[in-house]
């Protein structure tokens, strides 16, 4: 038997609504039933916990921590300082105040050792597949996205229960007429607010150019109106804007964008009027 309670799957709808609205009261509706589920919080063993579950005896499945399902997806979506109070103490938003750099490293090397440790445990395991449920190898899955959803594109990962994928940049590789970024080419997101998204782009390349699209979000959903590049600022009116990078160049780009302004498009750029 497990506590298991599954009405958090249904925040996705939510988040959906959001994205086509910025209506906040999609998001309130959260942050109230959060309210009312910690308000039943009592003293236990000396300790104030907090409950998971309620059924026909009243409140169950008592925890030391408080609840705080969504929370993150809550202040990513409304970046409001009250929304970030929940979420205080994770590291990627410390470092994205300033606070915490070496998270970048710390991350990704978090990420590469759990690839490593799935991969390890593939290959020693010695069930059979008439000996193992159809989601066993799940647990040996090696693809580790969150860091660089987080660090490349200002994002938060999907999950798995078919939400959008929620971020602040997306790149493509306009040579290639493909999503991603070019070859060589590598990107640092180190400030996300309510208005602004700060980013490091270089071209890893010593020999060759590369040329790439900049778009305001993963589904163009944002609105870019300034790109500050080495104290010069370009005003913008649009979802995207082309980026071309010598050989070894990079810079420090901060861009000013109105967010979920939008109708969200899956078209890429080079498709899409804005």
């Amino acid at each position: 038997m497990a506590d298991r309670n599954t009405h958090a799957l249904g925040f996705t709808g939510f988040m959906n609504a959001y994205v086509l609205t910025k209506d906040d009261r999609f998001l309130d509706c959260w942050r109230r039933q959060i309210a009312a589920i910690n308000a039943q919080g009592k003293m236990i063993d000396g300790s104030m916990q907090y409950p998971r579950m309620f059924g026909d005896d009243g409140w169950y499945s008592f925890t030391p921590s408080p609840y705080n399902s969504h929370a993150m997806e809550i202040y990513y979506l409304s970046m409001k300082e009250e929304d970030r109070v929940r979420v205080e103490g994770d590291g990627w938003l410390s470092y994205l105040a300033g606070n915490n750099p070496g998270y970048p490293v710390s991350a990704l090397e978090g990420d590469l050792q759990r690839i490593r440790s799935r991969v390890a445990g593939l290959r020693a395991d010695e069930t059979t597949p008439d000996t193992r449920l159809a989601d066993d190898p799940m647990a040996f899955n090696p693809a580790s996205v969150s860091s660089l959803i987080q660090l490349m594109l200002g994002g938060i990962h999907p999950g798995h229960r078919g939400s959008m994928l929620h971020c602040r940049l997306r790149f493509f590789d306009h040579l290639g007429h493909r999503a991603g970024l070019p070859d060589n080419v590598a990107v640092l997101v180190d400030l996300l607010d309510d208005e602004s998204c700060g980013f490091t782009i270089v071209n890893t390349s010593q020999t060759a150019a590369r040329e790439l699209t900049v778009q305001a979000g993963g589904y163009a959903e944002h609105q870019f109106t300034s790109v500050t590049v080495d104290r010069q600022t370009t005003k913008l009116k649009g979802n995207s804007f082309r980026v071309s990078l010598d050989p070894g160049a990079g810079a420090r780009c901060v861009v000013q964008m109105n967010r979920f302004v939008n109708s969200p498009s899956m078209a890429f750029p080079w498709r899409r009027i804005d």
